[in-house]
């Protein structure tokens, strides 16, 4: 219980955020670093689209973040709509040292605008291979500027600028303001969300950083079914998913009144 006799459990905000992005860029590294796990130099592509659940703290409130990695091979992208919908943000990710990931850039925003208007955040990964750029910072920032869009440089590798990726993009959702009683500005939200999940933990107290595969979702493209097949099955699983969450708080619920 808090101080004010509530469970915990009932304070659950669920922000859905999917990793989007051609193949090979990065995205399944990034989220394996982020929910806690050691980078794999071992690239395996993934198939359709896994799930992560990963809660974080903010003023003794948890906010559990639904995070999907999606396959970048194009005969997955018809698949992908169906989780676009609903999410709170979208990272598009690119590879700085393969411009053509860069140049692609465009069309996957325009593949999320006509599905969701959402939070995009664009990621430039692989910051740790400075003698292979062929993306500059500055080219991929006027890019951002002239789109609105927030720019981060990051590396799955060496983690450089991961964590202040996520909560600086975090801090932007509207599930703030709800929670944010004393007006706090952004870099106040960030500094609080780094304190919260961070300096409270350590080696052998890892829980608070990240938290556990919940469900992992291999969505294989049968080449003897129809993208139709295809497009219920990820429904179905998405369906699941939410109930299955659902189902977590509301015995916490019935204590309360019981």
């Amino acid at each position: 219980m808090n101080d004010s006799g509530m469970d915990v459990s009932y304070q659950i905000n669920r922000q859905k955020i999917i990793f989007i992005g051609d193949i090979a860029v990065g995205k399944t590294s990034i989220i394996n670093v982020l929910m806690g796990h050691k980078f794999n130099s071992e690239y395996e592509a993934s198939i359709g689209v896994d799930f992560f659940s990963k809660p974080i703290k903010y003023k003794g409130k948890i906010i559990k973040l639904q995070i999907w990695d999606s396959a970048g091979q194009e005969k997955f992208k018809s698949l992908i709509p169906n989780y676009i919908h609903g999410a709170s943000l979208i990272y598009i990710v690119y590879d700085i040292t393969n411009k053509k990931t860069f140049d692609n850039l465009q069309s996957w925003i325009d593949f999320v605008n006509n599905v969701e208007t959402s939070n995009i955040v664009i990621l430039g990964n692989k910051k740790d291979l400075k003698d292979k750029i062929e993306v500059t910072y500055e080219d991929a920032k006027k890019f951002c500027d002239e789109r609105n869009y927030e720019l981060f440089e990051i590396s799955a590798k060496s983690g450089d600028n991961l964590n202040n990726m996520l909560f600086s993009s975090v801090a932007s959702l509207p599930v703030f303001l709800s929670i944010n009683m004393e007006n706090y500005s952004k870099e106040q939200i960030i500094e609080t969300l780094m304190k919260e999940n961070f300096e409270s933990s350590n080696n052998e107290n890892r829980d608070l950083f990240a938290d556990n595969v919940v469900k992992k979702l291999n969505v294989i493209n049968d080449s003897n079914s129809n993208n139709n097949t295809g497009d219920i099955s990820l429904k179905e699983n998405a369906n699941k998913i939410n109930t299955q969450e659902e189902n977590e708080v509301i015995p916490q619920r019935k204590k309360l009144c019981c």
